[in-house]
């Protein structure tokens, strides 16, 4: 985990964050509707989340949160068909420890092909961030689709 940026909450602050990100992300599932919306899945590598995490995934492409629920290492759920437009995106991801109200937040500037019908997106976090030469920035994970 050593990729991600580690943050601890106050009781307070976190459970505003927090409700703040559910009333945000049930927002964008309100949005939702069965005529344009996909389902896709992912599969996340090299990482070991704290026990029953919480996982927030945050498109900049759309500017929403398009899944918060509990981290699994694989999984399916819809989001709004226009992220196939056009594939690129760049995602935040943050595992989300309840018990110790702390967060694991992983963002880079590297975009990546997500969005691509029918095909799995894997998630690999590295080690450690490593330098890119295309965005001139460090990154923490790469994408793969199957």
């Amino acid at each position: 985990m050593h990729v991600f940026n580690h943050q601890y909450f106050n009781e307070n602050d976190f459970s505003l964050i927090q409700t703040d990100l559910e009333k945000e992300y049930n927002f964008y599932l309100d949005s939702l509707d069965k005529d344009n919306s996909v389902k896709v899945t992912f599969n996340f590598h090299n990482v070991m989340p704290p026990r029953g995490a919480i996982i927030e995934i945050y498109s900049h492409k759309t500017s929403n949160y398009i899944y918060i629920g509990p981290y699994q290492p694989i999984l399916s759920f819809c989001v709004k068909d226009n992220l196939f437009e056009k594939s690129i995106d760049s995602l935040s991801i943050s595992l989300v420890d309840l018990e110790k109200r702390s967060t694991y937040t992983i963002e880079q500037e590297k975009t990546f092909d997500f969005w691509k019908k029918g095909r799995v997106i894997n998630i690999w976090f590295l080690p450690f961030r490593k330098y890119d030469e295309e965005t001139g920035t460090t990154i923490g994970y790469t994408v793969s689709l199957d």
